[in-house]
Order: structure tokens, then sequence, then C-alpha cells
């Protein structure tokens, strides 16, 4: 494996969850205006985050070191 496929492999694991999972955020940023509770779907994982489209009608990429979130359940 070269070290660019490492490093997406490394950011999969990372993020814990695969694309098109729903996510909701435990705590917000001042930063990013988010806040807990906001929910959105894994849209790509890359070495630098992951990219969510938010339910409040934006798509932006956020640290899972940094903002904490939970998966939800698949209904």
């Amino acid at each position: 494996m070269d070290t660019i496929g490492a490093r997406h492999l490394a950011a999969r694991l990372r993020a814990g969850v695969p694309v098109g999972t729903t996510i909701v955020l435990e705590h917000g940023s001042a930063e990013s205006g988010l806040e807990a509770g906001d929910r959105g779907v894994v849209e790509e994982i890359t070495p630098e985050g992951i990219v969510v489209e938010w339910e409040r009608g934006f798509s932006l990429r956020i640290d899972p070191d940094q903002m904490p979130y939970q998966a939800l359940a698949a209904v």
C-alpha cells in the first residue's frame, strides 16, 4: 500500500463510521457554528477529516478527534 492509501485507510479507521452514516454531534463548536445535537450524513472521509452534509443545509468538514459524534442506528 502506498502512503496515500495508508493515510486514507487511517482516516477511515479514525472516523469510525462509513460514508452514508447519519451522525449526531455530542458537542458544538463556536468556530464552526455547529451545536450539540446537530445531525448530518457522512459524505466523504479524508485524511483532513470527515465531510458531512448537515441537516441545516450546508456541508462542512469536521475533525473526528476534535468534535465527538455518535452514529445513529439505521432505521
